[in-house]
């Protein structure tokens, strides 16, 4: 293979690529659409009613939103960048060739939504009169920056689930317009306001603010936020229409786990019913009951929150065992390299491998394997501990198992290499079930990087 492969220990790379990813997605869809939308409509409100309130608020939330977003959200960004770069460096590499304009021009977009950002934020106090609705517009002006941001960010997410006709024509249109895009443009923009009006919400009663003041700004952000609500819920509905029927059947799985997925009714009950206490606390809220919302705002962000976590994850498990479907797998061998390797052997073609590993034995060359077939989604003493997999099996029965993965698991990759490489990663398999080898974080790495050392 091309690059060296890197591993982190206990997490593993998915579950980093995930925290990550779903960290800046709160930010970038919550914060900096959704609240600073609010923070216009504060603004306008405090305009169109002469109010001092509206306008202390937004300009207050205002100051709050872009300390997160020029920190937290900024380094989230970049991280996404850079762990993708170092766990998947030919699927971040190979969506680049497919989509560099979009992206080109995507982060052309977002440095326009900094400068605007913080030109709206500094100019605050001192564009008053005649010139507090060019203010105004400066503001719409950044909203709408930020949905084109996520108007180019959305056809690159579809078409990892749904490429439509990309892996025959490879053509940018039908890759970045997939049967996918629409549906969740618009569900990305309802979750936007729905985190948006919470998270607005959250700022108005945790800080000091006048009780009548609270009350009105409550009634506004709540019917925005059951509108909200209502998009989020109903263009959810579409995108799963729309979802091929091969991943949709990997959704459950997604999200229970192998221990609770044959278990339906409690993924419906937890999800209908978090979906119902996010209804209710907008009710609540749209009667102005602020001591109540105070009790329930911060619970009902975390429910939000859970919800997008919940979204990113079936987005991202649903499309295995394919990075980008019908060309690479998740564990990024080329569907075209897999009869190579079933020839030639998976060990003989990974240039790191053999420029790294001083004496390569069976732990060693085992432990490489695993590597680049499985370490995508399974650890070694972490969260989905292949050992926890592979513990009281046979030698043989692990062979055959690695043989047919995909069968016995849709969303799993096949194996790929030689059949005497499926016998050597099925051995390296057995022994660390049994404990003869003993690779834990981070010395687990070390076979890799200088040969075997190993118990």
């Amino acid at each position: 293979m091309d690059f060296p492969i890197f591993q982190v220990p206990y997490l593993g790379n998915g579950m980093s690529i995930a925290l990550d990813a779903v960290l800046h997605v709160v930010i970038s869809h919550g914060l900096a659409i959704g609240a600073v939308s609010m923070v216009v409509v504060s603004e306008y409100l405090g305009q169109r009613r002469a109010s001092r309130d509206w306008e202390c608020f937004a300009r207050d939330f205002l100051q709050f939103i872009v300390f997160l977003t020029t920190s937290v959200g900024a380094v989230t960004g970049v991280g996404i960048w850079l762990i993708t770069s170092a766990l998947s460096p030919r699927g971040i590499g190979s969506l680049l060739r497919v989509f560099f304009w979009p992206w080109f021009i995507e982060w052309g977009v977002f440095t326009v939504e900094v400068v605007i950002v913080l030109i709206y934020y500094y100019t605050w106090q001192n564009w008053s009169g005649e010139r507090k609705k060019q203010h105004l517009r400066l503001g719409l002006g950044y909203v709408a920056a930020a949905i084109c941001s996520a108007l180019l960010i959305t056809g690159i997410l579809g078409f990892m689930l749904t490429p439509d006709g990309w892996p025959w024509d490879k053509s940018l249109w039908s890759a970045f317009f997939n049967a996918s895009y629409l549906p969740q443009l618009v569900l990305r923009l309802g979750i936007a306001y729905s985190l948006g009006t919470l998270f607005s919400v959250g700022y108005l009663v945790f800080t000091s603010r006048e009780r009548n003041f609270r009350k009105e700004a409550l009634a506004v952000f709540a019917k925005i936020a059951l509108f909200s609500l209502a998009v989020t819920l109903l263009s959810a509905v579409w995108y799963f229409k729309v979802v091929p029927s091969a991943f949709k059947t990997h959704s459950l799985y997604a999200v229970m786990t192998s221990r609770f997925s044959q278990q339906p009714g409690l993924f419906w009950g937890i999800t209908i019913g978090g979906a119902v206490f996010l209804l209710l606390f907008w009710l609540v809220a749209l009667r102005r009951a602020i001591i109540f919302v105070r009790l329930l705002v911060v619970p009902a962000i975390i429910v939000a929150v859970l919800f997008v976590a919940q979204f990113e994850r079936v987005r991202e498990f649903i499309r295995g065992p394919y990075l980008m479907p019908g060309y690479l797998y998740a564990n990024q061998v080329l569907l075209a390299e897999t009869p190579l390797f079933a020839k030639e052997g998976m060990l003989p073609n990974s240039y790191w491998y053999n420029a790294t590993v001083k004496r390569g034995d069976s732990v060693s060359q085992g432990a490489y394997l695993f590597a680049q077939n499985c370490s995508a989604c399974h650890t070694i003493g972490g969260i989905n501990n292949i050992v926890d997999r592979v513990q009281g099996r046979t030698a043989d029965g692990l062979y055959v198992i690695v043989g047919h993965t995909q069968e016995m698991v849709p969303f799993m990759p096949p194996f790929s290499g030689t059949d005497q490489e499926r016998r050597t990663m099925a051995d390296f398999l057995f022994r660390l079930g049994d404990g003869t080898i003993k690779l834990g974080a981070p010395s687990r790495f070390l076979p890799l990087n200088g040969g075997p050392k190993h118990e």
